[in-house]
């Protein structure tokens, strides 16, 4: 470390200029990421041609029931329009945060693996990120005090983009709930700032973030007894479960994705003595606000988790493994973070990601920790074997396929044939089955139309009357083995 000028911005720009390099090296040797090759796939109606993701019976597709998607429109761009819109924007949150804030943040995000994870896969994060500090700069109005009205509403509509973004809601429910978030922000803003009775704890941070963390896991747990959607609905209906998903979640989203992720846990005990200290309106409304959705993620991941791996059949808690990777959702903080330490800098001289003062050897030995893992995310990245079996399949216009693997993410797989067979194109439909149900049996009654099979590597044996057309090997973070096509013999 004595042989590291860690304190020279000279070595920090070096390590930006590498976190920019891995970013593009990454969206060069990685695959699109499964979710994106399912979001590529929703037709214009919003509907999936294989079927939905959930089927109803467990197990096997349904290409009748293509269910109701929301989706960017992005996902309508080729590949590396996909990736070239995610590096472009995330280049820009770099470029913003190198100007406002320092080199130091801006390193630390070009060189976080969750981000690196993200942009190469096409995933919504970089996204998520800009609207969620977009929303705050405007809900708060840090920026100028000025329209407060119109700095609110516009603040809710990039904040309903968060749930836009993630197909929580449509159009119509993204100015719905504009109106509604916006009228809120403008209410306590006014609340605030009326010198009545009653107000002085709005203006206390610690207090204004422990309460609307406190409100926001009420009501996620409300949310989830009313069974809104079937996600939190798993929060009634597997209670002991969720609850232990829930401690997994405060791990993975808390622990590893924004403590030491994010490089956060060396400033969080100078900066919460500081909200404990002041009074201050503007940051007690950041506080509250990223309380609300560090909080709500937490619940959602460990809903996801659970319901997932309900539906799946998967052991508990080995999918926390399979899924651990969702907790990247709380990149979407990273900025609004570095906001809130900028402001608590204006009370006290505490040390911060870009002044980090005594904390400056933490903040390096972090960020070094992170690196193999950065290097991991942009020379690996993501494969698939999928694109090497869509090709030995050599399917012609108007044929069916079927494909066979475990249920974990089964019915996502599926959907990475879609693009490398031109699927819409060629009017080509996948089925998915289970290794779980009868799928051979199927084959000589509601499949009796399907010629060509794909077997994922955990199935070893050849049904009978079936041959061998080609096969390949998978790499060992896609489970290692032989997939093979066969066909009818």
């Amino acid at each position: 470390m004595e042989r590291l000028d860690i304190e020279d911005d000279r070595f920090w720009k070096k390590l930006l200029v590498l976190g920019i390099l891995l970013n593009l090296i990454a969206c060069f040797t990685s695959d699109l990421g499964l979710d994106t090759h399912v979001k590529m796939a929703v037709d214009e109606d919003g509907a999936l041609p294989w079927g939905d993701l959930r089927p109803e019976n467990p197990g096997q597709s349904d290409a009748f029931d293509g269910g109701d998607r929301v989706v960017l429109p992005l996902y309508e761009m080729s590949e590396a329009g996909i990736k070239a819109m995610a590096l472009v924007t995330f280049l820009g949150l770099i470029v913003c945060l190198y100007r406002w804030s320092g080199v130091r943040s801006a390193t630390v995000l070009s060189l976080s693996p969750a981000m690196i994870f993200s942009v190469a896969r096409g995933y919504e994060e970089v996204y998520l990120a800009a609207f969620a500090v977009l929303a705050m700069l405007l809900f708060t109005g840090v920026l100028s005090n000025k329209n407060r009205p119109l700095q609110c509403l516009s603040g809710g509509v990039f904040f309903m983009g968060m749930a836009y973004s993630k197909g929580f809601t449509d159009a119509q429910g993204v100015l719905l709930g504009a109106v509604l978030t916006g009228t809120a922000a403008l209410l306590w803003h006014q609340l605030q700032n009326s010198g009545r009775k009653g107000t002085a704890w709005m203006a206390r941070p610690h207090i204004v973030g422990m309460g609307v963390g406190l409100a926001v896991s009420v009501l996620m747990v409300f949310f989830g007894l009313l069974e809104i959607n079937p996600t939190l609905a798993i929060i009634g209906q597997q209670p002991l479960r969720y609850a232990s998903a829930l401690a997994f979640s405060i791990l993975d989203v808390v622990v590893l994705f924004t403590l030491f992720g994010m490089v956060m846990w060396p400033f969080v005990r100078s900066t919460w003595r500081v909200l404990k200290e002041v009074e201050d309106s503007k940051l007690a409304m950041i506080t509250g606000y990223i309380s609300g959705i560090l909080v709500a993620v937490v619940f959602y991941v460990a809903a996801l988790w659970t319901y997932e791996a309900s539906i799946w059949g998967a052991e508990w808690p080995g999918v926390v493994w399979t899924m651990g990777n969702n907790g990247r959702y709380i990149t979407m903080l990273f900025l609004p973070f570095i906001v809130l330490m900028h402001y608590v800098r204006k009370h006290n001289d505490v040390p911060s990601l870009d002044s980090p003062q005594s904390k400056v050897k933490a903040t390096v030995l972090t960020v070094l920790l992170l690196l193999p893992l950065s290097l991991l995310a942009s020379v690996h990245g993501q494969t698939m074997w999928t694109d090497e079996a869509a090709e030995g399949m050599e399917l012609g216009q108007d044929e069916h396929f079927l494909f066979v693997s475990e249920d974990t993410l089964g019915m996502h797989w599926l959907y990475t044939f879609y693009a490398p067979l031109d699927a819409e194109e060629n009017n080509i439909t996948g089925h998915w089955r289970s290794t779980s149900t009868a799928w051979e049996a199927d084959l000589n009654a509601s499949l009796s139309h399907v010629d060509t099979i794909v077997v994922s590597p955990e199935i070893t044996y050849t049904p009978i009357g079936w041959n061998v057309k080609t096969s390949g090997e998978s790499d060992f973070l896609n489970g290692k083995g032989e997939w093979r096509v066969l066909t009818r013999s």
